[in-house]
């Protein structure tokens, strides 16, 4: 049997956070990362909701009224209950835990809940019969409202410091995943920019053009460009509720054209292509200073530009044609994956269609 994770010290201080403990507690277990929360957050500290999986609720006096551990926090067990752990192991580690059916609408979703011997309510989320978040909470905890951020004025051209408005959503987008960036909710954003109350249930169906024209002039200095360390395009970021909240994803709305002005994001380190840009000129990304990862699920060019980049440490991509070339010795893509690999450099190439139902065994 496996031993248990016990996880890093960060990790085990905040497994070992509970409802009741003061606002102290939860610094000295942030350590270096603590913040404290924004005025307008009402009590949230989320900043570690992306990177550790874990979001705190202060109640109104500062005390800690609830706790989510996402599937992201996957080093320390919490409770008892370790992420990903199975249904039937959850069982035997709590027996008092009791588990409801199948959500009526989630079909796979179940949870389970106990009220622990201090008094606080555990509550864990099931999926696919598998542990994926823990959420412990005081159930008469009051909290304080949440409110609009503080919204900075437009300033600048549209897209700037880049030449396309759609590469600069992508990068907000990075910096509200790195909590660099509150643009609140939504909703919010738009009655700011509309100055009137709004209903995105309502006005959610179509694009809202002032709230595109804020974010494309929202303003960038270098020390929040500087916190931007990686970049997704993915039709799925979150950047892209707010000038459209129900867009379906299925347009060209949003689609990136241009990387130039990249090199602002001195500090980038991986970069992840899935979709929202058709083609990624690998030239483009020469000039970044501590690009560690590339993964391109899109069209790509100039390959041979992964020479020019010496802070490589991981590179993915997902091309039936090179897949085929990096499979062929002597062949100038395979000449220069092996360079790369020599260099130290992981490697990882697959095909996007093949013949027959077993996928073919990747480059690597």
């Amino acid at each position: 049997m496996a031993a248990p994770k016990i996880g890093s010290p960060l990790e085990q201080a905040l497994a070992a956070l509970r409802p009741g403990m003061p606002v102290q507690r939860v610094a000295e277990a942030m350590g270096d990362l603590w913040v404290p929360p924004a005025p307008h957050k009402g009590g949230e500290i989320d900043l570690l909701e992306n990177s550790h999986g874990v979001v705190i609720r202060l109640d109104r006096d500062d005390v800690i009224g609830a706790i989510t551990y996402n599937w992201r926090f996957t080093g320390a067990p919490v409770a008892g209950f370790q992420m990903g752990m199975t249904l039937a192991k959850a069982r035997t580690a709590d027996p008092g835990l009791q588990i409801g059916e199948d959500q009526p609408m989630m079909r796979g979703v179940r949870f389970g809940h106990r009220q622990l011997p201090d008094g606080a309510y555990l509550n864990v989320k099931f999926t696919l019969e598998k542990v994926n978040e823990i959420t412990i909470r005081n159930r008469t905890a009051e909290y304080r409202e949440p409110f609009a951020p503080p919204y900075p004025a437009p300033s600048g051209e549209p897209g700037a410091p880049f030449a396309d408005v759609n590469f600069k959503l992508v990068v907000l987008s990075s910096l509200l995943d790195a909590k660099a960036l509150d643009l609140g909710t939504p909703e919010q954003l738009a009655q700011h920019v509309l100055g009137r109350p709004v209903d995105l249930e309502d006005e959610g169906y179509d694009l809202i053009p002032e709230v595109l024209d804020y974010l494309a002039r929202y303003p960038l200095d270098a020390a929040l460009l500087a916190q931007c360390r990686e970049i997704v395009f993915d039709g799925g970021n979150e950047i892209y509720t707010f000038p459209y909240y129900f867009w379906s994803g299925e347009d060209e709305s949003f689609d990136v054209t241009s990387l130039t002005g990249i090199e602002h994001c001195t500090n980038l380190t991986s970069t992840h292509a899935i979709s929202m840009i058709e083609m990624v000129d690998i030239k483009d990304v020469t000039g970044l200073p501590r690009l560690e990862r590339l993964s391109i699920s899109v069209d790509h060019g100039n390959l041979n530009a992964l020479r020019d980049i010496p802070s490589l440490k991981s590179f993915r991509l997902l091309d039936t044609d090179a897949y085929r070339d990096a499979m062929t010795p002597g062949h100038p893509t395979r000449t220069l994956l092996d360079e790369l690999k020599r260099r130290g450099v992981k490697i990882y190439v697959s095909p996007t269609t093949w013949p027959g139902a077993a996928r073919p065994i990747p480059f690597e």
